[in-house]
């Protein structure tokens, strides 16, 4: 069940990256063409550009815990055994759930109470609830992220460093 809803938040993940990070680069070269080509504008570009950025921002850190690429300090796990390295794995998704936990509800309320308000973006005039959508949604998918590493963790047998180091050696080949 793990594997199977890993394998849909992983497609689904790529495919808004791409969509923010094309909508970004298409605006931001018709703007850039629009300025110093026709020597106009379009008012609407920059905000779409950094909406975009900001939804790519809240899917990449999803994105980050599955390939285990966040900044981190491993002087712990450079030093103690490869199973207590398993623990501290497990401590730190632990308290990555308790931040993504309240990153979901106070992005929900949020997103609720700005629904509520009726407030709109200045450009667009869309409904400013729908940016504020992507930190509660991005909260529970770091949940999602950290019990996959948990889970990991967990399941599979604790590498040493050595091991490790030359994993990623590989990967970077």
């Amino acid at each position: 069940m793990f594997e199977a809803l890993n394998k849909v938040i992983d497609f689904l993940e790529s495919v808004a990256m791409v969509a923010f990070m094309s909508i970004a680069t298409i605006i931001t070269t018709i703007q850039v063409v629009y300025r110093y080509g026709f020597n106009g504008s379009l008012f609407w570009a920059e905000e779409v550009v950094i909406y975009s950025i900001i939804c790519m921002s809240f899917v990449g850190a999803s994105m980050g815990v599955r390939h285990g690429v966040h900044i981190s300090v491993d002087v712990l796990n450079a030093i103690v055994s490869p199973a207590i390295n398993r623990w501290l794995h497990i401590i730190a998704a632990v308290l990555g759930i308790i931040f993504a936990g309240f990153m979901a509800y106070y992005g929900f309320d949020l997103y609720f109470n700005t629904l509520g308000r009726g407030q709109l973006t200045a450009a667009l005039r869309l409904p400013m609830a729908w940016f504020y959508l992507p930190i509660g949604v991005s909260g529970i998918l770091l949940i999602l992220r950290y019990l996959w590493v948990i889970h990991e963790a967990w399941t599979k047998p604790p590498v040493t460093l050595a091991e490790e180091l030359a994993a990623e050696k590989d990967k970077l080949v």
